[in-house]
C-alpha cells in the first residue's frame, strides 16, 4: 500500500505527524516503509480547534501545510520514493493497543467514545496529469498495480485483488446498518 498522511497523533495537544509509506508487497508495517516528520503548533490545541491541513503531492515532491502554513516536505532525495501510483483518500480514527504504540504514552486519550467531526474536504487533480482520477469518477483507469490489495474499507465496493504469500488479506465484511 501507499500513504501520505496527516495525523493528528495522541502524544500532545500540538502534535501533528506527517508520513509517507512505501508499503509494496509487506505484510505489515516496518520502519524501513515508512519516513516521519513531525509539526508542533506550539500553543495551538489541534485536537480541540478546526485547522486547515493540506499537502501537496507533486513528482517533484509533497509538501505539507498547517493553516496556510508550509511545515514539511518529502523530496527524491529522501530514502522513500514519492508515490506514484494512484492511493486512496482516508480520514479515519487510530485506535491505541494497550502498548500505546501509536500516537504517545498518553493512554488516557485513547477514551470512548471517539470522534471526529470535518467541516469540508477538497481535492484538486494536477493539472499535468492526464491519469488520475478516472474521468467518470469510478475505477476504470487504475491498473493491477493501483488495484493490488486496494481494498482496505470493506463497505466502499472495491473488491480486494491479490494475495500475500498465497493468502487473501483483509477478509472483513461490511455491516449494514
Amino acid at each position: 500500500w501507499r500513504e501520505i498522511d496527516i495525523e493528528v497523533t495522541g502524544d500532545t495537544q500540538s502534535s501533528v505527524t506527517m508520513n509517507v509509506l512505501n508499503a509494496e508487497n509487506t505484510d505489515a508495517w516496518r520502519p524501513d516503509i515508512q519516513s516521519s516528520k513531525k509539526f508542533d503548533a506550539k500553543g495551538q490545541n489541534v485536537r480541540a480547534d478546526f485547522h486547515t491541513y493540506a499537502f501537496e503531492w507533486l513528482p517533484s515532491g509533497i509538501t505539507w501545510y498547517f493553516d496556510g502554513e508550509k511545515v514539511g516536505e518529502h523530496l527524491p532525495a529522501d530514502v522513500l520514493p514519492i508515490p506514484e501510483l494512484s492511493t486512496k483518500i482516508m480520514m479515519n480514527l487510530w485506535i491505541f493497543n494497550w502498548l500505546y504504540g501509536f500516537g504517545g504514552r498518553e493512554g488516557k486519550n485513547n477514551q470512548y467514545p471517539m470522534h471526529n467531526e470535518y467541516d469540508w474536504f477538497r481535492f484538486y487533480k494536477w493539472n499535468f496529469d492526464s491519469k488520475y482520477p478516472c474521468a467518470d469518477g469510478s475505477t476504470s483507469c487504475l491498473t493491477v498495480d493501483d488495484m493490488y490489495l486496494t481494498s482496505n474499507n470493506p463497505c466502499d465496493g472495491i473488491p480486494q485483488t491479490g494475495t500475500r504469500n498465497g493468502w487473501h488479506p483483509c477478509t472483513t465484511t461490511c455491516k449494514s446498518r
